[in-house]
């Protein structure tokens, strides 16, 4: 039976203590939204896939393991946990042969995977926490609002983290909703809160 499925979308910078936080956010929301088929995803662990009839977004756990989420039309048909082999594509296209019986699979470039994923996803939640990484949530930030996203994006910065004026035009122009927080469980707890209200039937 297909079932309805809610996607969120994490974006952040990768150093270590960014990349902690949206693990963290990504655990807490896994536990307050338990059993409702609702996935966070980080874009840099997830893949998609194309066959004929249906479409595979495949999230790595680990280095040893992947969750694919098997869907039509924005509904989830089944999930599988599969053992990763042989790297993700091989991996997956040998579990949808032997599933499935398909004959081919296409994947999603890096820029065609983030515009899918925000065209399915129900929130995006971008978090700025260090000033000196390179800025490439940025990037994600501006395609997201270009695209006509900006409806989704929460943007959420670290309290004193200065933004340029160029930015905020843009910010201010697509009418991005922006929180700040100082610390780690600050910023659970807004995320929680938002989703409390963008979720109401959860």
């Amino acid at each position: 039976m297909l079932q309805p499925i809610t996607l969120i979308l994490l974006l952040g910078s990768y150093d270590p203590q960014t990349r902690f936080y949206l693990e963290n956010v990504k655990e807490e929301i896994a536990k307050h939204f338990s059993g409702e088929n609702l996935y966070t995803l980080l874009l840099d662990n997830v893949e998609i896939y194309y066959v004929d009839t249906f479409q595979v977004l495949a999230e790595l756990f680990n280095k040893d393991m992947v969750t694919l989420l098997v869907f039509q039309d924005s509904r989830l048909i089944d999930t599988y946990d599969v053992a990763l082999k042989n790297g993700l594509d091989e991996t997956v296209y040998g579990f949808l042969k032997e599933k499935y019986d398909v004959k081919r699979i296409t994947k999603e470039s890096i820029f065609n995977k983030f515009n899918s994923l925000m065209r399915i996803t129900k929130s995006i939640f971008l978090i700025r926490d260090k000033e000196e990484t390179r800025g490439g949530e940025y990037v994600e930030l501006l395609h997201a609002l270009f695209q006509g996203h900006s409806s989704k994006v929460w943007f959420l910065k670290r309290e004193g983290i200065q933004l340029s004026a160029m930015l905020m035009e843009y910010l201010d122009k697509f009418k991005v909703n922006m929180r700040t927080y100082n610390n780690q469980e600050d910023l659970i707890t807004a995320i929680m809160r938002i989703l409390k209200y963008e979720l109401p039937s959860k």
